[in-house]
């Protein structure tokens, strides 16, 4: 199957050119069809496999991972109730509705699992190796953009592109796949797999610029290999939030560490700290991290660290207290540190007003308010009444901007919330209803 994936270009190319099963002057236009048929049957048979594994969760999108109903998702879209709930959930393949419990969430990586009561056989997808990705491979993802979808019997949307990128550093997707392929507001927590069905990713972020919320052609994926380091964790945890691993605390590193091309080189060291005490010194170079992935055959994995970004992409992909070695040159000789990584906090939970249409890109401090230059047509705001050029006063009695966070923290789809603005001389408060979670 694999040779065939590799010619789907030539494929297309043909399909492009002339109707795909146009008829043949010579052999050779033959063969070429006879491998388009091929290619056509296999990709429709892949996508049939993941479509069935899809799953609707609330305002996103899901992927079953195993017949017995554990489904992936992202954390916003199923993780952030405060104590641990449950979920409605569609599994395309069956068209059936389940309960879904869920079994751990993790809001550093955006990933959450879901159990699905009761569930038998269930179409599910198969893992994919994070070792045979190529930049220019192309790729699928399935979700349920925009909700198009008919709630109760719509099928998924299916979009095909490239990996444009590995190993991107993004905040929260400390490794991600970067793709072209269409990811737009409900495709989130979908499946990004191969062209044969394996599952590579779980999509959750995009790019937005110029206050434009769609797809802009830069789309990231949570990784399956970092998928797989943190299922056995998320699967006890309870209905509880799990932890990433970070740098130990102490290092501070050379004022140019944010230079792609440079050297990731430790500039000091504080004293009794977790870096000082794990042997770490000034002037260390950082060259590569290696973790033990088979204990029993010794089988190490090694990442080469080729800038500060990556560093923090490859530790930060880990969970807390995984044991990792960095190796580091010092003074012209090699040496090898083991660490356990400590835990990195859990950033305090920040409500974007984008999503109701607020447009955080287009704001002014205005005196005693924020001056909102621009509301979002037919966003929640829109419909609420407000205007483009009102001074935001206060956001549920707290006056913006720094309060917003504690004010709107949690709230979820369908809550309501007043927004105060000044417009001229006068006054008016809004009542804001929160929509749905992308």
């Amino acid at each position: 199957m694999r040779t065939v994936f590799r010619t789907l270009g030539a494929a297309l190319a043909l399909a492009a050119g002339a109707p795909l099963f146009a008829a043949a002057e010579a052999p050779a236009d033959m063969q070429l069809q006879h491998l388009a048929r091929k290619i056509e049957a296999e990709l429709t048979g892949a996508v049939t496999q993941v479509t069935n594994a899809f799953v609707f969760v609330g305002g996103g999108s899901g992927v079953a991972i195993s017949p017995d109903g554990d489904i992936l998702t992202n954390h916003h879209v199923a993780g952030t109730r405060l104590k641990p709930g449950t979920w409605t959930a569609r599994v395309n393949g069956t068209g059936r509705l389940y309960v879904c419990d869920v079994i751990g969430t993790d809001p550093v990586g955006d990933l959450c699992l879901l159990k699905a009561r009761d569930a038998q056989d269930l179409p599910y997808v198969r893992f994919g190796d994070i070792d045979t990705l190529r930049i220019g491979q192309q790729c699928l993802t399935v979700g349920d953009p925009f909700k198009l979808a008919d709630p109760l019997t719509g099928p998924p949307a299916v979009s095909l592109g490239t990996i444009s990128l590995l190993h991107r550093f993004q905040q929260g997707y400390s490794d991600a796949i970067q793709t072209d392929a269409a990811i737009n507001l409900g495709n989130s927590g979908g499946p990004l797999v191969t062209l044969d069905g394996k599952l590579i990713g779980i999509t959750g972020q995009i790019m937005a610029r110029f206050g434009v919320s769609g797809n802009t052609g830069i789309g990231y994926a949570i990784p399956i290999d970092q998928i797989e380091r943190f299922l056995p964790i998320l699967r006890t945890a309870n209905g509880g939030v799990i932890y990433h691993g970070d740098l130990p605390q102490g290092l501070k590193f050379t004022a140019g560490d944010g230079d792609d091309t440079q050297i990731v080189t430790v500039e000091a060291v504080e004293s009794v700290s977790e870096a000082d005490n794990y042997g770490f010194r000034a002037k260390d170079k950082i060259l590569e991290i290696e973790h033990e992935i088979d204990p029993v055959k010794h089988t190490l994995e090694h990442k080469p660290v080729l800038n500060y970004w990556r560093l923090r992409g490859i530790v930060q992909s880990y969970p807390e207290q995984t044991p990792l070695t960095i190796v580091i040159d010092r003074g012209g000789n090699q040496k090898r540190i083991p660490i356990n990584l400590p835990r990195m906090p859990i950033p305090p939970p920040r409500y974007s007003l984008r999503p109701l249409g607020i447009d955080e890109a287009d704001m002014a401090p205005a005196g005693d308010g924020v001056l909102a230059l621009r509301i979002i047509p037919n966003s929640a705001a829109d419909h609420a009444g407000m205007q483009n050029r009102d001074v935001i006063l206060k956001v549920d009695g707290k006056r913006p901007p720094n309060a917003w966070a504690d004010a709107l923290a949690n709230r979820r789809p369908g809550d309501r919330f007043s927004v105060q603005v000044r417009r001229g001389a006068e006054q008016h408060t809004f009542e804001i209803v929160v929509p749905p979670r992308e």
